[in-house]
């Protein structure tokens, strides 16, 4: 079904597992994914974004965030096509400073609070594996979650259901014993595909296009989440 604006009464009780993606639901990672791309860009011989600049593309891999940002800048290809690109991008992310993508208000409190109900958690995202444990360990939240699967963890990025399969069978949980947090309709339409109810955290890096899937819930602030009392 799908949720109205605002928090519905959502039932956690039925919940064992939550999955969540990490750029834009658990960290604000535009600030460094902007940087990444812009030194990218430089390395390649081509005018350093503008002030502002926002990201045509928030949800892809690293190969589709940066290609369409040459797209947009009217700019070639590198001669090593989508692979070259992508690793450039890898690259100057990671170069990036610790603790330079934060948390989203209410992040941590929503995590312990949901593990200390015994519910498993995980990570499931287009980011490079390395690198989203790099990040998530900058953030003080690794030690949280049992999974985290990347987007070679399988050889398939979201939205294709395989990255979701891949958390489930490893955190041994079922698709209708879980639920996965995201912002983008990658996320969305990768639950869908698992068969995985989705929760829409509306603040992150996606657009109208999420409507266009099921959600179970649909939120702004991780403070308006809360469980029943015990």
């Amino acid at each position: 079904m799908h949720s109205k604006d605002g928090i519905p009464g959502f039932d956690w009780s039925g919940v064992r597992a939550m999955v969540f993606d990490m750029d834009g639901t658990l960290l604000n990672t535009e600030y460094v994914i902007v940087q990444a791309a812009n030194h990218a860009l430089v390395h390649l011989g081509h005018a350093p974004l503008p002030e502002g600049y926002h990201m045509p593309n928030m949800f892809g891999t690293a190969a589709d965030l940066m290609l369409d940002v040459l797209h947009e800048r009217g700019v070639p290809v590198p001669p090593g096509g989508r692979a070259e690109a992508g690793a450039l991008f890898e690259r100057f992310y990671a170069a990036q400073p610790s603790g330079a993508a934060p948390l989203y208000d209410g992040v941590l409190d929503w995590l312990q609070a949901a593990q200390a109900r015994g519910i498993k958690l995980a990570v499931c995202t287009n980011k490079q594996h390395a690198l989203a444990l790099k990040g998530l360990e900058a953030a003080g939240i690794l030690h949280l979650f049992e999974v985290v699967t990347g987007r070679d963890s399988c050889g398939v990025a979201k939205p294709a259901p395989e990255p979701l399969f891949h958390t489930l069978s490893h955190l041994k949980v079922s698709a209708q014993d879980t639920v996965f947090f995201g912002d983008t309709h990658a996320d969305a339409g990768c639950a869908e595909a698992a068969g995985v109810r989705f929760v829409w955290f509306k603040s992150g890096f996606g657009t109208e296009r999420v409507r266009e899937f099921a959600q179970v819930l649909s939120f702004t602030q991780y403070s308006e989440l809360a469980f029943a009392p015990a």
